[in-house]
């Protein structure tokens, strides 16, 4: 039996991106082992999981919550190993992270890529039990991601939009939406930035498993947010995203998704690609962007709800 043991990658977004990259290698290869943190992400491919040592926090919390999903056993025998990975400069060059880590593990520039993520009945159901009142809210739902920062990645604060433009284009079209708020904030550790905003439902402490995250995410009509796991997982499960981005990277970063959902990307008048921790970007965003908003949101309003 021909096996790779893939090295995977810590975050969220990226592990959904993963998906991918699985499906291809999944034609080479009779069996993958994947060193991961999120066995559930990848619940409908035949994968068999490898705990990745972390000390990140979210991580390390469902890592124990999906503990007798890892293989214990020894690893095979003779085995391949790949990273999965993707530097800046691959980016770039790609123009989508999702392509910078096809070509790290040597996957061809013009293979299909394809990471959606279908939601069983059973993440559905558990999902509606969850939230109650939220599943069958009166307006079209808006899955909205606050801007935080946090002490195990110092990136934030450049990839990170400023923070009163976002609150102005989320204030411009909240109204049309019943606002859920999702994050998973602990004092001293990840915090919210900019001032208090008004949602209509508040999942801040995370208290959503990934799993009703994802069917959530499906329900909803939209979602706001600026780079992260949230822009992917849209994505990956057919709902319209609108990202605004700040410093450190670009729209470009997710455009792999577009062909799976509408996809806005809200750049500075000067997008930045820096990649770096250190760097003072220009985050000005031009005016325009409230009317590409304004429209984005009343045709992601429009759109059937789905279960």
């Amino acid at each position: 039996m021909k096996t790779l043991l893939l090295h995977g990658m810590h975050g969220m977004g990226d592990n959904i991106h993963q998906r991918a990259i699985i499906r291809r290698l999944m034609l080479r290869y009779e069996r993958i082992i994947l060193e991961t943190s999120w066995p559930c992400i990848y619940h409908d491919l035949p994968v068999t999981f490898l705990f990745k040592g972390t000390n990140l926090r979210t991580q390390s919390k469902n890592a124990l919550r999906e503990r007798d999903k890892f293989f214990a056993g020894p690893i095979p025998t003779p085995h391949d190993e790949l990273r999965v990975w993707y530097p800046p400069r691959e980016v770039r060059r790609c123009r989508s992270v999702l392509r910078a880590m096809a070509a790290g593990v040597g996957l061809p520039e013009r293979e299909p890529l394809d990471f959606r993520l279908p939601i069983p009945a059973e993440w559905t159901e558990r999902a509606r039990r969850a939230l109650g009142y939220v599943w069958d809210a009166p307006k079209p739902i808006m899955l909205f991601r606050p801007l935080v920062e946090r002490t195990e990645w110092g990136g934030c604060s450049a990839r990170n939009p400023d923070w009163r433009t976002y609150a102005e284009l989320y204030e411009s079209i909240r109204e049309r939406f019943f606002v859920v708020a999702v994050a998973d904030l602990v004092e001293g550790r990840e915090w919210s930035v900019g001032l208090p905003f008004e949602a209509d439902a508040y999942f801040m402490r995370g208290e959503l498993p990934f799993e009703v995250t994802a069917a959530l995410t499906r329900r909803a009509s939209m979602v706001f947010c600026s780079p992260g796991f949230a822009a992917v997982l849209g994505q990956s499960v057919g709902t319209p995203v609108a990202c605004v981005f700040g410093g450190y990277e670009s729209g470009y970063s997710f455009s792999s998704g577009s062909k799976f959902a509408p996809y806005l990307p809200i750049e500075p008048i000067q997008p930045c690609e820096c990649f770096r921790h250190d760097h003072d970007c220009s985050k000005q965003i031009d005016a325009t962007a409230f009317g590409a908003i304004g429209s984005f949101a009343l045709e992601s309003a429009a759109r059937p709800r789905r279960d």
